[in-house]
């Protein structure tokens, strides 16, 4: 095939790929402008599949009254960027002494790290609640982030990027007098930039879907996280009115989808400039 045909192929799986992405966005922020009894006759697709009928806000005005958005919005966002904090910190300073500081059991230390990806959030929420219930910390916002404060994925994105790194940048530094960890602040972490970024999306995005973990370790409607009172709103009063469900996934999505739009740039550049080096 010629460059002309394997680019149309591209650019026609590439649009597919779009579309199949959008379409699902735009019809859930369509349901959430339409009445409950418009969402509920709707059958088949016709010109008013993805717009509605007739719009309204009364979605939002009956959410905001089953929930208090604001206190949850913020809840949400503070627990999210704490862990997202946090996490970039520990999980840096740790895929940095990976990747180049030698010490005892390193490449074992590792293998472990990495064979907690394999262990999924619904088997370590078992041995965390006991832990979280002994510690005294049940019910409040600190059980929902110190344990999540590092994790496999960050530490093993971290190190990789730093074994990219010529070691001759640290080295000049050194002879100029900096410490390991001068080093690590004023060279490391500058050039770490796209890579941080990319891996506080990534973090800030899993923290803001979380529900298992909330809903497992808050008890309290007063600290309720943003996916818990979307579920509240489901199995709550509003159970059949899906309008308001849909208006609270539009408020649970729209922020992601700003974020993501302003750093996107930095989230490619990062996915990119992380190879993946033994």
């Amino acid at each position: 095939m010629n460059n002309k045909t394997v680019t149309f192929i591209r650019s026609t799986f590439m649009i597919i790929l779009i579309i199949m992405t959008i379409i699902p966005i735009v019809w859930a922020f369509s349901l959430a402008f339409r009445s409950n009894a418009e969402i509920v006759s709707m059958r088949g697709i016709n010109r008013h599949t993805f717009y509605p009928e007739h719009a309204t806000l009364q979605n939002f005005l009956r959410l905001f009254q089953t929930v208090n958005v604001p206190r949850v919005f913020l809840l949400t966002m503070f627990v999210s960027l704490s862990v997202t904090a946090l996490s970039l910190i520990l999980n840096s300073l740790a895929g940095y002494a990976f990747a180049r500081i030698p010490f005892p059991l390193r490449s074992l230390l590792f293998a472990l790290l990495l064979a907690t990806l394999a262990v999924p959030v619904e088997i370590l929420i078992i041995p965390l609640y006991p832990q979280i219930h002994t510690m005294g910390l049940m019910n409040t916002l600190t059980s929902l982030i110190i344990p999540f404060c590092a994790n496999a994925f960050g530490i093993f994105f971290m190190r990789q990027f730093f074994l990219g790194i010529p070691r001759e940048l640290e080295e000049a530094a050194m002879i100029d007098g900096c410490t390991r960890l001068r080093t690590f602040v004023s060279i490391m972490i500058p050039l770490a930039k796209a890579v941080l970024i990319t891996l506080a999306l990534n973090i800030f995005l899993q923290q803001w879907d979380s529900f298992l973990v909330p809903v497992t370790l808050i008890s309290s409607e007063s600290k309720m996280l943003l996916q818990v009172a979307i579920n509240y709103i489901y199995s709550g009063l509003y159970f059949q009115n899906y309008g308001v469900l849909y208006a609270g996934m539009v408020i649970a999505t729209l922020p992601i989808i700003i974020i993501f739009l302003f750093l996107q740039r930095y989230y490619v550049a990062g996915i990119t400039s992380t190879g993946i080096k033994g």
